[in-house]
């Protein structure tokens, strides 16, 4: 009876001191699930030491969808991985705008011009995000040792790369890997291809128009950088297992394939998600790396790349101040000083010393080309998403599989289709 009565005491105790520590959190944060999660939450930790506020993350598959589906939220702080999501979420009220959140000051001093342009909306003129990191697109990268058995070259424009691919493939060498395969979103890393081709080749403005549907796929610059991605996958023995192979395997193989030694393939065209595709027992710097896409139109600095964006559901000030400590230039030091991480903040004034030697490699391209303004996101993510991710992934796919021969003659009505959803 003794022993039955101090458990149930135990238990009264236990439930009492468990009621009186627990605390709900100040502020929730949501947002997609993130390579470097536990560094962020790390940093997320420093915020409540700093001002005493609980922080909790959570994790959706679909942010996105989440909150317009369920407008009676909890959740403060949203990241939102693009911006034609923020922008949704902004005209249906859902996020507010960042105007009195963010200083115009602040905004103007931490934000390059393109990155404010597209988390605003052209219906109401508000903007509706602030941006949190970033990673470029507009990569080759190379095995190491094939590269310098090839002489190291150094390529100052497309029209060089395909020069020397030209020379190099005579000899029935495969200089490239470019498996492209990705299930029902097969097309849209050749996206990628076709964004950096028009921003190298005709430079920023038609880029923006592009990317705002106000320039049509059969425009002749538009048509000549389609044709530009041909120019290179149609020159006989250039690319691994030829066109065909390119809509046919799954991109992720290229990673493995270009670090192989049965394979000949020296470079791969492909965003910063390569990285995660190569072999474990690989290096960066050693076995692998990268250099930009050459611009010829643009300073050196234009780069195509991807982020995800900060938005408010619910303001207070306890809101306003842990927004504004995550856009801050000084957030994230911890997190970059890691030696594996791959944060990149959007901030062009963070000066934040970054241990990862690939991750520093890829902050030192944004950070540039956020200082002069040259930094675009990633066209298809900025168009409605029917064309741009959609109608475009089929149009560069059904490109790419025709083949030379076919591609010349059909790509008028390659592009005649692609027009019809504007």
């Amino acid at each position: 009876m003794v022993d039955k009565k101090f458990l149930i005491l135990f238990i009264l105790v236990t439930l009492v001191f468990s009621i009186i520590a627990y605390k709900p959190a100040d502020i929730v944060i949501a947002g997609p699930h993130m390579t470097d999660l536990e560094y962020f939450k790390d940093e997320l930790q420093i915020i409540e030491n700093s001002t005493g506020l609980k922080i909790k993350y959570e994790i959706y598959s679909d942010i996105e969808t989440h909150l317009v589906d369920n407008q009676s939220t909890s959740i403060d702080i949203a990241i939102i991985p693009n911006p034609q999501g923020v922008i949704n979420l902004g005209e249906r009220s859902v996020v507010m705008p960042i105007d009195n959140i963010i200083s115009l000051d602040t905004l103007n001093n931490f934000y390059s011009k393109h990155l404010q342009i597209i988390t605003t909306s052209k219906n109401s003129n508000k903007n509706y995000g602030a941006f949190f990191r970033l990673f470029p697109n507009s990569m080759i990268w190379y095995n190491v040792e094939k590269y310098n058995d090839i002489g190291s070259p150094e390529f100052q424009s497309y029209d060089e790369i395909l020069d020397f691919t030209l020379n190099y493939s005579k000899n029935n060498n495969n200089l490239w890997c470019l498996d492209i395969e990705s299930g029902a979103s097969t097309g849209w890393i050749a996206t990628n291809w076709l964004e950096d081709l028009i921003l190298s080749q005709h430079g920023l403005e038609l880029y923006d128009e592009w990317s705002n549907l106000n320039v049509l796929s059969s425009e002749k610059r538009i048509l000549d950088s389609i044709t530009s991605i041909g120019k290179l996958l149609f020159i006989d023995n250039a690319v691994y297992g030829t066109n065909k192979r390119v809509v046919r395997k799954e991109f992720r193989n290229n990673f493995k394939n270009l670090l192989s030694e049965d394979v000949d393939c020296v470079f791969s065209w492909a965003g910063h998600y390569a990285n995660f595709y190569m072999p474990e027992d690989k290096t960066f710097g050693i076995d692998y790396d990268f250099f930009k896409f050459p611009s010829t139109t643009n300073r050196d600095t234009s780069i195509v790349g991807i982020g995800d964006i900060l938005t408010v559901l619910n303001h207070s000030d306890s809101t306003v101040k842990v927004f504004n400590l995550l856009i801050d230039d000084t957030f994230g030091k911890e997190w970059m000083n890691k030696q594996d991480a791959t944060y990149v903040p959007a901030n062009k004034q963070n000066k934040n010393l970054i241990m990862n030697p690939l991750t520093f490699k890829e902050s030192k391209l944004i950070q540039s080309s956020l200082i002069e303004n040259t930094f675009r996101y990633d066209a298809s993510e900025l168009m409605e998403r029917k064309i741009g991710a959609d109608a475009l992934w089929i149009a560069l796919k059904n490109y790419i599989d025709m083949g030379r021969e076919r591609a010349y003659r059909g790509i008028e009505d390659i592009t005649e289709e692609l027009d019809s959803n504007f």
